[in-house]
This record gives C-alpha cells, structure tokens and sequence, in this order.
C-alpha cells in the first residue's frame, strides 16, 4: 500500500439509520417508522447471550428525542441537519458491497458498471482487480456461496447542535428509494440556494406504497426545508455564509476532499463491516415490508408466499462463528 496515497475522509462520529430493526419484538409488527442515531463503538450485549454486540446510541440522540416533532410521534422521526459538502455528489454516494459469509472481510464494490475486487494471486499475495459490475441482483460472483451483496448509500451530514464542527454523521441505507429521493432533493437544493452548505434542512422518515411493495408501505428518507419558507431559509443561509466569510473562515470542504478516494483502492473497503451488517438481515417474517432491507415479507394474517434474502442470516451466523471450533453451518443463498 502506497501511504502517500491513502484517502482522507471527514471524521464519522456517528451513524444515523432507519431503525428498523430495533424497538421491535420478535413475531410482532414494528408500526412506527423512525431513525437511530448509533455512536461508532459497540455495547456488549446481556450477560448469557449469544447476539453479537451492537452500535451503542449515541449521546445526541437523547437531546434530539426531546424536540417537540419527536416528542410528539414517541420516537425519532426528525433530525436537524445541515450538509457538509456544498455539492450534491460529494454529498451522497451509492455502491454494490461485498463480503465474505465467513468472516464478514470485504470482497468486492462496484457502481454497477465496473468493480473493484480482492483476488488471491498465485503468489497466495492479495490484489485488487477490476472487473464489470453487472450489479448485485445479476452478479454471478455476488451468487456464490459464501458472498453477500447488497448496496450502500452514504449520505453526509451535521447534525443542527452537535458539538463539533469538524465531524460529521453518516446517514446509512440500502433502500433504493431512499437515494432517489435524497439525490433528487440535493440537486433541486444546490439549484435553488446556490450551494448546500448552510441551509437550515430536516431528515424526516416518510412511508410509500407501490405494486412492487404488494402496496405494503415502507419506509425512506427525505429532506425537508427547516424554515417556515424557501425566503426565510435563503436569509438563514445567506447569514451564516456572509458570518463565516467575515470570520475569515474557509466554508466549503469540497475542494479539500476532492478525488481523495480514487487513488486509493482500500478507500474503497473502509467500512467496518460491523456498521453495515444490519442492512444485510433478515427482518421476523411478521414485521412488515423495509425498503431498507430490500425484501418482500408477506404480512401476518394474509396468505402467499415469503420471499427473504437470507444473506443476513449467512452473514450473522458466520460472524457469530468466527473463531469458534466447530465449523459454521451457513445456509444456502435464496434465488
């Protein structure tokens, strides 16, 4: 690895998701959307308990459940935030990611068009090759046992109150839907206000149906203007960039991280697996339908088939397994 090269990326103090998995008990139904804002480190799970740590909640979340919008829906469905970057592809990124079942390792990314993958040389020496990149749902390599490959989407944010200016949250999705939106949003935003950077917004959870869904609705994010109109944002805004510039401070990042992941190859396997493995679980097949985890359950009370990508199950068990004695028993990849 060339060191001259390594990617600089802006400091990830947390992780902001749909909560879709928590807060619900196995066989029941998980009825209120909401978010979770997760701190990067992990909380050791029940004494006596076999479930593999997870993301403990980081502290603002609190602060962020006291806001009259939470307050009043009983969980976290709206989060102040401001863009980091002033572009909108700086700002939100989408990526096919593969791992290993066995050991949860990095195996391959890809755009849908082209791909990045570790391959073993005769040498017995890792390397990275390039490959097309068909995408997950085709991917013949994505099939094979033993690989799980799901997408990704990054988007990087401010939390409004946070207490460091130089941090930033990530918000984490697999939802297709989720990006849609979010990229549309931050185009029409970088138009109407003249750049990103600044202007007061609201992550907000939201519900949709569609025939895809069996008209089942599941969640995605969106943004939101947090101003009582587009004027009163733009003078917000306005402000604050006209404060910074009489500060004499340099207000736009964009240019300090450009390109700073193409030229470095393991930018592109720099998630901690233990971040990403929920977006490849398995819901109880009485929850409903999450966009977020791309899969299609059929409701508790309604008959016709289940339809589950088992990816989470394979890559749970494994982690679960890894070092113990005994071999893992992983279970086939459902078509």
């Amino acid at each position: 690895m060339n060191l001259n090269t390594i990617a600089i990326t802006p400091f990830a103090q947390g992780i902001i998701k749909v909560d879709s998995e928590e807060g619900a008990l196995p066989g029941t139904i998980k009825t209120k959307p909401s978010m979770v804002v997760c701190a990067r480190h992990h909380q050791a799970p029940a004494e006596g308990s076999a479930d593999m740590p997870k993301l403990a909640a980081h502290p603002i979340q609190e602060t962020l459940l006291a806001t009259d919008a939470n307050k009043q829906a009983g969980a976290l469905v709206e989060i102040p935030v401001r863009m980091f970057f002033n572009r909108p592809d700086k700002s939100l990124s989408l990526q096919y990611k593969a791992y290993a079942t066995d050991t949860g390792a990095p195996l391959c990314t890809g755009d849908g068009k082209d791909a990045s993958r570790i391959t073993v040389a005769g040498d017995h020496t890792q390397t990275f090759t390039s490959v097309p990149c068909p995408g997950a749902e085709v991917c013949a390599f994505a099939q094979e046992s033993g690989v799980a490959c799901r997408r990704q989407m990054k988007m990087t944010v401010q939390i409004e109150g946070q207490d460091d200016s130089l941090s930033v949250f990530e918000v984490r999705s697999s939802s297709l839907n989720s990006y849609r939106a979010l990229a549309a949003q931050l185009r029409m935003l970088h138009l109407r206000f003249g750049g990103l950077r600044h202007v007061p917004l609201k992550l907000q959870m939201w519900q949709a149906s569609n025939a895809a869904s069996q008209y089942e609705a599941f969640d995605l994010l969106r943004l939101c203007i947090d101003a009582p109109s587009e004027a009163e944002a733009m003078k917000q805004a306005k402000v604050a960039r006209e404060q910074a510039q009489a500060d004499g401070l340099v207000d736009v990042m964009d240019e300090l991280f450009e390109g700073s992941t193409s030229s470095d190859p393991m930018a592109l396997f720099s998630d901690d697996f233990q971040l990403v493995r929920d977006f490849y679980a398995v819901e109880q097949p009485a929850r409903r339908r999450t966009a977020d985890h791309a899969m299609t359950v059929t409701p508790a009370g309604k008959s016709g088939p289940v339809h589950a990508d088992t990816a989470g199950n394979l890559i749970a068990d494994a982690v679960r397994m890894a070092g113990a004695a005994r071999p893992a028993e992983l279970e086939s990849m459902q078509a």
